[in-house]
């Protein structure tokens, strides 16, 4: 995986590596991000793991969460929500799957000698009504989402950790960072079971793009704010932009009237 670097993942380190700051409430989903902060969205709170607060942190000035997402605490309790389909062994994470099989993620975790392989894999959450596991994989610079069926080990890399659509039927995640080609940025919306013969459509744009999620409109059609350069010059321009299942696929509308 080559290193990328990930906005959210630099501030939640220099929140870390700075200590205890001074922090507002919790910075929940849908808020306005206020004036002179810098805001990355909430995540989805939709699978059983439980997960930091994003809070507002008044002296940085950006929200972060509120203590180590990827603690080893943190996992260990999220494994303890599988019943038994997680273990997490001396080389790496092992998924138990409903066709008997086991599918590995093997860390590589010598990140200061090889940091162009290093990889260390996490049980970030679990949602059990649809059976899947959602990984992360941590790299020297950079990091990876994926969701695994537990049926059967298919799994999607996806920008961030998704949530449901009203009715459970779809999940998406979106995603946004400061580079126009890094594969966290943009969206995806997928079928909640993993059916590869369902609609998804997995969007990852090769301009200069912010992407933001707004909200459901229905299970049919996903709200998101886009922030692009204006006439393509330095100029930042905040939009609406809508995803409509229409004739059985999604389509990105960029333009959307509110």
């Amino acid at each position: 995986m080559a290193p990328t670097h990930i906005a959210t993942g630099f501030l939640t380190a220099l929140a870390l590596l700075l200590g205890a700051c001074e922090a507002s409430a919790e910075f929940l989903p849908g808020n306005p991000c206020p004036d002179g902060y810098t805001c990355f969205s909430a995540e989805p709170r939709d699978g059983v793991c439980k997960h930091p607060d994003v809070v507002l942190d008044d002296k940085l000035k950006v929200t972060r969460f509120e203590n180590d997402q990827f603690s080893p605490e943190r996992e260990r309790a999220c494994i303890g929500q599988t019943t038994g389909a997680v273990v997490r062994g001396g080389a790496g994470l092992q998924l138990k799957l409903d066709n008997g099989k086991m599918k590995l993620f093997k860390d590589k975790a010598d990140c200061e000698r090889n940091p162009d392989t290093c990889e260390i894999f996490s049980l970030y959450d679990y949602f059990p009504k649809d059976r899947l596991f959602l990984v992360h994989d941590q790299g020297y610079e950079s990091d990876a989402w994926f969701l695994v069926s537990q049926r059967d080990g298919r799994q999607r890399r996806i920008v961030a950790p998704p949530g449901y659509s009203p009715s459970k039927r779809w999940l998406a995640s979106v995603n946004a960072i400061d580079g126009p080609s890094d594969a966290n940025n943009g969206f995806d919306i997928l079928p909640a079971d993993m059916n590869a013969r369902g609609p998804a459509i997995h969007y990852r744009p090769t301009e200069y793009e912010n992407w933001e999620f707004v909200r459901w409109d229905g299970d049919e059609r996903l709200l998101l704010n886009v922030t692009v350069h204006e006439d393509g010059g330095s100029a930042m321009l905040t939009h609406p932009a809508e995803v409509t299942l229409l004739n059985g696929r999604w389509v990105l509308n960029k333009w959307s009237p509110r």
